[in-house]
């Protein structure tokens, strides 16, 4: 009788193992962090230009000093320079 149920036992073991071994979790790969600027929901790369109220914006790094800098949306002016951030002389603690 314990020779039945032991076999028993195991023939369901052996049948079940495999199906269970199908079931697998998703897997997620995850890229490095992207240097994109954000817009309406969608990703624009480096020296990408937009329009908004009138005003010119372009994707660039945000510090002219440091190119791999975060990238950021920054205003062109009419001679199609980028304004930025003058940092010179200033102390900034974070």
């Amino acid at each position: 009788m314990y020779k039945i149920n032991f076999l028993a036992f195991l023939i369901l073991f052996l049948f079940i193992s495999p199906i269970n071994a199908k079931q697998q979790s998703a897997r997620v790969f995850v890229n490095g962090p992207e240097r994109v600027c954000w817009f309406n929901s969608s990703k624009y790369s480096e020296g990408a230009i937009i329009k908004q109220f009138d005003q010119l914006y372009i994707c660039s790094h945000k510090y002219a000093n440091q190119p791999d800098s975060p990238l950021a949306w920054l205003q062109v002016n009419e001679q199609g320079d980028i304004k930025r951030l003058d940092l010179r002389g200033k102390i900034r603690v974070h």
